[in-house]
This record gives C-alpha cells, sequence and structure tokens, in this order.
C-alpha cells in the first residue's frame, strides 16, 4: 500500500497491547477506554485532544474536522470523519464493522468511516466519495480506499430485512442466500462495489483479507463473542509534509 507509506499513517488496534495487557475501547467502560485511547495517543506521538471519535449511529453522518478543542471529547452522530489538516488522528470503533480508509494524495485530504450493515446498505462509502469531492475537490479516479479487516461472509448470517437492505444497494453483490429468508454477508464486497460505481478505480482500492471472527487471539468480534466484545480502533492521519496548515 504505497500511497499510505507515503502519505499518512494508519492502522487498526488489535485486542491486546505489545506488552500483552488487554486493549479495548468500548465505551461502556470509561476507565478502561481512557487508558486505551493514552496508549494509542502516546503509540501515534499525537496528545488525547488530537484524536476525533464519537458514539457512532450506524448511520452515514460525516464530520469535517478542521480544528480540535483543548481537551478530547467524543463526537456524537457520526459514522465518519474527513480532514486535510495536520496534527488531526481520525478513529472510528470496530468489533466486525468494516474500517474504510480513505487519501487523496492530490489534495492532502483523509477520511475514515464505519460501515456496519445499515451504514454500508445506506451507502456511507459513495457519501465518503461525495464529502471529498465537496471539501476538497478530490476526483475520484484518484482517490485510494482500504477496506479494513471485518467479519467473514461465512461468520456473518443475516435475515430478511438486511438482504432487502443491502439488495436495494448493489444487488446480489455479497449476498450468499442460504434459503429465502437467510443469506451470509460479504460486507467489504458490497464497499467494493459501492466504491467503483461511484468512480473509485479497481487499482486503487485495497482490501484487507483478515477477518475478526476467525482471528480470536487479533481482533474482538460481536459475532463471535456477543455482548462482551470489546472494540479497537481504527485510525488514519496526514503525515505532516503532506497536510495543510
Amino acid at each position: 500500500m504505497e500511497w499510505m507509506e507515503q502519505n499518512v499513517s494508519a492502522g487498526i488496534t488489535t485486542r491486546h497491547r505489545p506488552n500483552g495487557a488487554d486493549w479495548d475501547f468500548h465505551l461502556r467502560d470509561g476507565a478502561g477506554f481512557a487508558d486505551a485511547l493514552s496508549c494509542l495517543a502516546e503509540g501515534l506521538k499525537v496528545a488525547l485532544n488530537q484524536i476525533v471519535c464519537g458514539r457512532q449511529p450506524h448511520g452515514v453522518d460525516i464530520l469535517r474536522v478542521d480544528t480540535v478543542d483543548s481537551a478530547f471529547f467524543l463526537r456524537d452522530g457520526y459514522d465518519g470523519y474527513l480532514t486535510d489538516r495536520a496534527g488531526i488522528a481520525l478513529g472510528t470503533f470496530h468489533a466486525d464493522c468494516v474500517p474504510l480508509y480513505f487519501c487523496d494524495p492530490a489534495h492532502h485530504a483523509i477520511g475514515m468511516a464505519h460501515g456496519g450493515w445499515r451504514g454500508t446498505a445506506a451507502g456511507i462509502a459513495a457519501r465518503m466519495v461525495e464529502r471529498m469531492q465537496e471539501e476538497f475537490g478530490t476526483v475520484p479516479e484518484e482517490l485510494c480506499v482500504m477496506i479494513g479487516p471485518c467479519i467473514s461472509q461465512t461468520g456473518y448470517e443475516v435475515d430478511l430485512p438486511v438482504i432487502e437492505a443491502c439488495r436495494a444497494a448493489t444487488g446480489m453483490t455479497g449476498l450468499l442466500m442460504k434459503d429465502e429468508t437467510h443469506a451470509n454477508l460479504d460486507l467489504a464486497a458490497i464497499h467494493f462495489a459501492i466504491l467503483l460505481k461511484k468512480g473509485v478505480l479497481e487499482k486503487n482500492i485495497v482490501i484487507d483479507s483478515r477477518k475478526t471472527d476467525q482471528n480470536p487471539t487479533l481482533f474482538y468480534s460481536h459475532r463471535r463473542e456477543g455482548t462482551e466484545a470489546g472494540r479497537m480502533l481504527a485510525w488514519i492521519t496526514l503525515k505532516d509534509r503532506f497536510a495543510n496548515e
């Protein structure tokens, strides 16, 4: 992923820190979340208030971030963020849902989005492309995108309401029917199809093959662990020399 190496720092936390301690960004544990965030900030060499993340409603609303406040706080109501500023790390929380990383090298702009099935079917990937066009003049053919680790198709059985929502978005893409009312769903495949439809070139899309439900020592998985599952944090930040001040 040459575009990532040259323009951004991006990644996703695992369920354990390098020292073996638990690393969980679930908001149910305020003290644990604060400790996890401090560890990430130290690793990224940023202050806590430079990390932008929040409670995700599984929608398609995206916030442009130009400045950070004097102290860290959680944003509410957004499943995506974008910026063209240095010193801002955009973050989203995951435990099977899809992390989507966007980079426009020509305009030195980035985006980070969370795609659960609702956001996926509603087109958050398309909305991010549109917002980057509106905000920064992004040309879709020049946009680079990574579809991060998420649940596997074999591990994600869904029922009719989900099938119908996804079918309305991209037809049968990503749907492997088991019977008339149940299917296995490939979220990454739907995002890939939507990005292509929006004009992003296939050569500029990278799909991480690691699956959250199949890597229990590496990732949390809500489908595998239920309500006890923790959360990873996916992030992207511009390298200072490329960002607009």
